[in-house]
């Protein structure tokens, strides 16, 4: 099996939690005991429960970003926000997808996206509003931002990724977690289903040229968000 083969296979598996691990643990070196461990490693420490106060509180400041947009612009400007946790055998195949040590720790250290949240905006321009909101806050970090609307990935993806940190306090404690918010127009939202949809069908007939179809799209999106907005704005004017 080359590496590029095997690389796209952990990507999916990365993706796809669904995917049993024990068909394909022999196949590409992924050992379940060490899925196991990184399981018993988050349950030491309480991971899900501070994944709970690291959304709880990032969904309260995206809340407030939207109701204070809203009535400065009259409109609303957040669709939906939604959040994930990262489960243990799609951090191990991250892992070892990218060549890191395998374990729990290794995953706090080298991944950004052990927690996700997704927002979706109606209008291009409304992805920065609350980019720039986010940035404002003064217990929010932004530690990276990558803009896949200005410049898509080759496959025609976009949305406004941001690595932030907050810190969460545990009684006298303080701790400061990381995680990705994911803004997007709902446009974009809708084709990066299909996308999702296209991952696991890949070595398919008939996927590439749908893929291809689908990127064409994505550059169709991108054009109507511009033309949507500019038609509010005249709207707006009316």
């Amino acid at each position: 099996m080359s590496n590029e083969v095997r690389k796209a296979i952990l990507a999916i598996i990365e993706k796809n939690s669904r995917i049993d691990l024990k068909e394909l643990s022999v196949l590409l070196g992924i050992s379940e005991i060490e899925v196991a461990n990184a399981i018993a490693d988050m349950e030491k420490e309480k991971y899900e429960l501070r994944y709970q106060y690291v959304v709880g509180i990032l969904k309260a400041k995206i809340n407030i970003i939207n109701e204070q947009l809203s009535r400065e612009y009259g409109r609303e400007i957040i669709w939906d926000v939604s959040s994930r946790l990262k489960k243990p055998d799609s951090i191990h195949a991250k892992l070892l997808r990218k060549d890191y040590e395998r374990n729990f720790a290794a995953a706090k250290k080298k991944l950004n996206d052990l927690i996700g949240i997704r927002i979706v905006c109606l209008f291009l321009d409304d992805v920065y509003k609350v980019a720039e909101m986010l940035q404002k806050q003064s217990d929010v970090e932004v530690i990276k931002i990558k803009d896949y609307i200005e410049k898509p990935k080759k496959n025609g993806y976009m949305s406004l990724h941001m690595i932030v940190e907050i810190p969460i306090y545990l009684g006298e404690q303080s701790e400061i977690k990381r995680a990705e918010i994911q803004i997007r127009t709902s446009a974009m939202d809708f084709w990066s289903v299909l996308d999702y949809q296209l991952i696991y069908k890949k070595n398919v007939s008939g996927a590439e040229e749908v893929a291809k179809e689908l990127k064409g799209y994505s550059e169709e999106i991108a054009a109507l968000d511009k033309k949507m907005m500019k038609l509010r704005n005249k709207i707006d004017k009316i």
